[in-house]
């Protein structure tokens, strides 16, 4: 709920001193010319600080270059450098985006100069999030990409902590929440062992809980809480209680508000909420924007509707700044509350807005996704059919679901309306529902459509991997994969040349159609290089070639294994693009291998793969795996895990490369006890005899 707000930059202008305490402009000015030294820097920092406070900004940025000037002068490069990002972020609070773009290089080259790599990261952050929040989201992307590589390279914790965390604010921005969690878990992970913890952890943490709100994780939302709570009790315990602590409690008590209403404990919902109100100060901030939301659904729970209505109302009246995202779930309320309060015709009116803005949304999005798929992929005619259908697909299957509500509300209203109006009015409401069942009759043609076209998509995809698997005395090979949807983005794949056997297993970022088209494109390119008799290492590095860069808009990338076995020698060799660790079975044993940290493919281009080998791997299982084996989950989300994987193969005596693959199958399938796929489930096996 809580909406991304640009970020609060809290990078600190440290160079004012003490010796300094003229509080206004004209007596600094004066006193300048008699200044030397850090004296005069110092003076120069307060005169921009307050300049700060009017709205001149040739004025301000006249005082920022006069402090940039006298600390080169002086040739104090690190005031200088912390100057320049002072001013980088004079451009970001005042969008002059323009000149973000002009002057972020040469302000980022000085930076190195001076190894002031907290000031480098935090300012290239700027850069990010100026075209995340200017709709660049494909080109803010690949720029955080970049900050990662770089990061990485100089094995940087802060600033690879930093880049996850602006990654996650760009899928937040995208409706990526599966990839922004993943991307604000990892920033948390990273930062929260620096010493000291950064103030962004605050933002993380806030930012974090909402994508698992959209997710409705409220388990994990609970358990982040309290990991948030002790970072909050570190780092503010010899802080004086001012306005910056009081807002970042109200935040954690907000997020604790979240939990407790997804896990229906109203009582401990309440007291959050109260905690909230009490630090919610500003009347139209953001922290009391989303306590009379949350106030309101929780009075929507406890069945007080007209309370409920009432603080909805105060909602609506400050609406105006949210964007669309935020208007709809406000406006769903509002539906909700008139639904209960059996005004059915208002809140019909409601769902009918909901409906237009999302079309509005949609219809935008559906045209950019349909021409980024056919530029990245280079899809033929037949394929982009089919993409075209799948985004239709699902526009419909939106207008299903909001028609069948309105079917449902003035099924309701004339149910309501029966005792209370004359016969001239149900005759009216009579035809208004003849009208209805014949919308009805069409919608459900149209998905019994849907539902086919998905069911050829399936099967499109599934012709792409083999069915069928060399039958020789000196080769065990079997495979499989299930969707966790109608279409996934798994992939395996093998070609046998003589006594050659290449052979790969992927798993593509994300899911759905997106996911199923990039991991067609991988697929080709595979068989493509193998028949070329490439070794793993430049099949990685050519497919990566192909895969990244420009074209891919989206950000996609594909984690792979790929092998190559001589079946005469055993001799293999191998490169692994970030994917999970193969299990090599030997005589009551299964151990992971150990291998080069190769990079997913799709992320960075230009990289050269390295390849590793294993001597002779005759008459040892060799297993290869996607993560949705060891991640799959059950009801109360407890995982397969890496261990019981090792524990079963190491155990279960082999019979047969399918025997084993279809026996994980079944343990898997135990473990879930009922509950929904989590992702794609792909295994490949074999075994090589003399």
């Amino acid at each position: 709920m809580r909406a991304l707000n640009r970020l609060v930059i809290l990078l600190l202008l440290f160079l004012c001193s003490a010796a300094i305490y003229a509080d206004e402009a004209a007596d600094l000015r004066r006193k300048i010319p008699h200044l030397k030294g850090k004296h005069l820097i110092a003076a120069y920092g307060r005169l921009y600080q307050l300049s700060l406070g009017s709205d001149d900004i040739d004025y301000q940025l006249k005082c920022v270059n006069d402090l940039i000037a006298e600390c080169h002068r002086q040739n104090l490069r690190e005031e200088e450098g912390a100057a320049r990002v002072q001013k980088i972020i004079l451009f970001y609070n005042t969008d002059l985006n323009d000149s973000i773009y002009e002057q972020m290089q040469s302000t980022l080259n000085f930076l190195v100069s001076t190894k002031e790599w907290k000031y480098y990261y935090d300012t290239w952050t700027i850069l990010v999030e100026t075209y995340n929040f200017a709709g660049q989201t494909n080109t803010a992307l690949k720029e955080v990409n970049a900050m990662f590589g770089d990061a990485k390279r100089r094995k940087d914790n802060y600033g690879m902590g930093i880049a996850f965390y602006a990654m996650g604010n760009v899928y937040a921005n995208m409706y990526n929440d599966e990839e922004a969690a993943s991307s604000y878990q990892k920033s948390i992970d990273i930062l929260m062992d620096i010493k000291p913890k950064p103030i962004q952890l605050c933002d993380i943490f806030a930012y974090y809980c909402d994508v698992l709100e959209n997710q409705k994780e409220y388990k994990k939302l609970e358990e982040l809480t309290k990991q948030w709570k002790i970072f909050l009790l570190e780092y503010y315990q010899t802080k004086s209680d001012d306005g910056e602590v009081t807002m970042r409690w109200g935040d954690y008590y907000l997020a604790c508000a979240q939990a407790s209403l997804g896990l229906n404990n109203l009582e401990k919902a309440s007291r959050m909420l109260d905690e909230v109100h009490t630090r919610a100060t500003y009347e139209e901030g953001n922290l009391i924007k989303m306590w009379l939301y949350y106030k309101a659904e929780l009075c929507r729970k406890q069945e007080h509707f007209d309370d409920a209505l009432a603080y909805n109302d105060q909602r609506m009246s400050i609406l105006d700044n949210d964007d669309k995202a935020v208007v709809i779930l406000v406006h769903q309320q509002r539906a909700k509350i008139l639904e209960a309060l059996g005004r059915y015709r208002e809140a019909a009116q409601y769902y009918n807005e909901i409906y237009q803005i999302n079309d509005s949304i949609n219809k935008n999005d559906t045209k950019r996704q349909l021409t980024e798929m056919n530029a990245l992929f280079g899809l033929g005619e037949l394929e982009v059919r089919h993409a075209q259908a799948m985004t239709r697909n699902a526009i419909i299957i939106a207008a299903i679901i909001v028609l069948s509500l309105v079917i449902f509300i003035f099924f309701r209203l004339r149910s309501a309306k029966r005792l209370k109006v004359a016969h001239l009015k149900l005759e009216d409401t009579h035809q208004q529902l003849l009208t209805a069942y014949d919308q009805l009759e069409e919608t459900t043609i149209a998905k019994e459509r849907i539902e086919s076209d998905l069911r050829i998509a399936r099967d499109i995809q599934m012709s792409m991997v083999p069915s069928t698997f060399p039958e020789r005395p000196d080769l065990d090979l079997f495979a499989s994969m299930t969707p966790a949807k109608e279409v996934g983005g798994d992939l395996y794949g093998y070609h046998l040349i003589d006594d050659q056997l290449y052979f790969c297993l992927g798993d593509v970022s994300g899911k759905g159609v997106p996911a199923s088209l990039f991991m067609a494109q991988a697929t080709r390119l595979f068989r493509t290089l193998a028949a070329q008799k490439m070794m793993p290492a430049e099949i990685c590095t050519r497919i990566n070639d192909a895969l990244s860069g420009e074209d891919n808009e989206r950000g996609m990338f594909v984690t792979m294994f790929l092998g190559l076995v001589d079946l005469k020698t055993g001799h293999l060799h191998f490169c692994n693009a970030g994917h999970n660790p193969p299990i090599l079975v030997s005589d009551g044993t299964a151990e992971f291998i150990d291998m080069i940290p190769n990079a997913p493919i799709g992320l960075w281009p230009e990289l050269e793969y390295e390849g590793e080998e294993i001597a002779d791997i005759t008459g040892h299982p060799f297993f290869v795996y996607s993560d949705g084996l060891n991640e799959a989950e059950n009801k109360e989300q407890e995982q397969f895990s890496d261990e019981r994987l090792l524990e079963i193969l190491k155990t279960r005596p082999f019979e047969s490369a399918r025997q084993t693959i279809e026996m994980l199958k079944a343990e898997v399938e135990a473990h879930r006890n009922g509950a929904e796929p989590n992702d794609d489930l792909t295994m490949l096996c074999l075994k090589v005899n003399r």
